[in-house]
């Protein structure tokens, strides 16, 4: 009886181990399982933060140009004309005339209409440009503003071919 006995002790000592390794191998696997996911959501997390990054950077790109400019589509022309406007500016002192200065400060050499009037225009080929307007009244207090547009490239696509093949009579 003694061997009838060991062995079912035996058994019942295998039956408990495996289920002790087998909770231990569940809770093992379910240890692995949320490490991944947790990988996986900070890399989620980490491409947010990458795309929001991004767009921040897209946006502060984009606010550097006060105005974006298309090309005017005329496939004979190279260059658009421009005309800025400084006229809306003001002192808030009531009677004080005001002068203007126009600068360019980048881009390619363009030639002003004036560089003393209100309102001024020139002729540019695609690109970027800075001008400055500097404001100046009768007891000769000034500001300076700065304006950078970018004229962009004429809008251009590759024409579409179509070939109709059929059987001639």
């Amino acid at each position: 009886m003694s061997n009838y006995l060991t062995v079912a002790l035996v058994l019942i000592v295998a039956f408990f181990a495996s289920i002790f390794y087998n909770e231990a191998e569940k809770d093992r696997i379910a240890d692995d399982i949320a490490d991944r996911e947790a990988a996986k959501i900070a890399r989620v997390v980490a491409m947010e933060r990458e795309q929001q990054e991004a767009a921040r950077l897209a946006k502060i790109e984009k606010a550097k140009y006060k105005d974006d400019i298309d090309h005017d589509s005329n496939p004979k022309t190279d260059k658009y004309k421009i005309v800025m406007n400084g006229s809306e500016s003001f002192d808030p002192d009531r009677g004080d005339k005001l002068s203007y200065s126009w600068v360019q400060k980048t881009g390619e050499d363009v030639e002003l209409s004036s560089t003393t009037a209100a309102s001024v225009s020139f002729s540019a080929p695609t690109g970027e440009y800075t001008f400055a307007l500097t404001a100046t009244d009768d007891y000769g207090l000034s500001t300076t503003a700065s304006k950078t547009l970018k004229i962009g490239p004429e809008p251009n696509d590759a024409p579409v071919v179509i070939i109709d093949v059929r059987k001639g009579k």
